[in-house]
């Protein structure tokens, strides 16, 4: 079935981790879902670029999502914005990017962070 083209990992693996990073999970989380359904090697190698491009974007998402960091209404306080931490990090994203994120003011321009390599 996979020499006539009906099963293709690359295609699968491709098509999972942008579905997943769409809905804001982060790279850690959409390799260990990618491990877990069987796509390794080649395979693998191949979509991890495509996975670490998407890091931030989804990260924003997840954060848009949940109204955390510059999508939230009001500053958080730190109990708040631990809870928020974790809960990023839960979702696969980078302690970082994470910590980046929710530090930021409400309302916050996140454009500077959409930049190929932005300084952390």
């Amino acid at each position: 079935m996979a020499e006539l083209g009906y099963v293709n990992d690359r295609l699968y693996a491709e098509s999972k981790a942008g579905a997943m990073a769409r809905r804001g999970l982060g790279s850690r989380r959409v390799g260990e879902a990618l491990r877990h359904s069987g796509v390794v090697g080649e395979d693998a190698d191949h979509i991890a670029p495509i996975i670490q491009a998407d890091a931030v974007p989804s990260a924003l998402e997840f954060a848009r999502r949940k109204r955390i960091g510059p999508f939230a209404t009001a500053q958080a306080e730190r109990a708040l914005q631990q809870k928020q931490l974790g809960a990023m990090l839960r979702a696969g994203h980078a302690l970082d990017l994470s910590r980046t994120i929710v530090r930021m003011a409400p309302g916050e321009d996140v454009a500077w962070m959409l930049v190929p390599d932005w300084d952390r």
